[in-house]
């Protein structure tokens, strides 16, 4: 992975740590955005709940998908270790500093309100 993206990151409510920036909300609420570069996009990835609650709720892959209906800039999925995760995938060419704060921006936020809605907690 190459740091150019770490140039776009600069803002107050973004602390990076390593390939993750934690966002903080402006509810005081917080959320990790985990940020890796694939080819000519850049990949971000926001954990929303662990396997337990995954496993705990049996209708979730068909409200997920109901939900990914309805979205075009956030996915959510059920990834390898079965835990709930949001995607958003981004075109590298000509991507300003402004769209890349937008899309963490808005990944944090999907992830947090979902997570919220399914557990209560802010799990950061």
């Amino acid at each position: 992975m190459t740091d150019d993206w770490l140039e776009m990151v600069g803002a107050e409510d973004f602390s990076v740590k390593g390939s993750s920036v934690g966002v903080t909300l402006q509810d005081g609420r917080k959320h990790c955005v985990e940020v890796s570069k694939q080819a000519n996009e850049l990949v971000l990835i926001a954990f929303v709940v662990k396997q337990s609650v995954v496993s705990f709720l049996p209708e979730l892959p068909l409200e997920i998908w109901k939900r990914n209906r309805s979205t075009s800039l956030v996915e959510f999925r059920i990834d390898k270790k079965n835990r709930l995760i949001a995607e958003c995938r981004i075109p590298t060419y000509g991507l300003t500093r402004e769209e890349f704060q937008f899309c963490i921006r808005i990944i944090a936020v999907e992830a947090d309100r979902l997570e919220f809605l399914l557990t209560g907690r802010d799990q950061e």
